[in-house]
């Protein structure tokens, strides 16, 4: 797994968007820092057994960082990613019920 847990984040409200916006925190590499994911798809290989998760994303408040810097680093996207993944999993538990993952729809 990613090592991302719910320590590394929050949820807070977004004065500019509907959305609400993600706030990195105090364990997380980039603590401090909002941002607000807009678009996510996800994409099933028929063929082969994964899925490709893409996203956008807008950063609400850069914290100590350099806003620019944060959109060139290939970093920083991977871990939004591996972040996103994270909250979808841990929403499709809570659903659930239950701690093992129940996205299996073959039928």
């Amino acid at each position: 797994m990613t090592g991302i847990s719910e320590y590394d984040y929050s949820f807070v409200e977004n004065d500019s968007s509907e959305f609400y916006g993600i706030k990195l925190k105090g364990s997380s590499p980039y603590a401090g820092v909002v941002v607000v994911y807009g678009t996510v798809s996800i994409k099933e290989s028929e063929d082969a057994d994964f899925a490709t998760l893409s996203f956008s994303y807008n950063v609400q408040e850069p914290g100590t960082f350099n806003a620019d810097e944060l959109e060139k680093s290939e970093e920083f996207k991977n871990y939004l990613g591996d972040l996103l993944s994270v909250i979808i999993n841990t929403h499709v538990e809570e659903k659930s019920g239950n701690s093992e993952s129940t996205t299996d729809t073959h039928s």
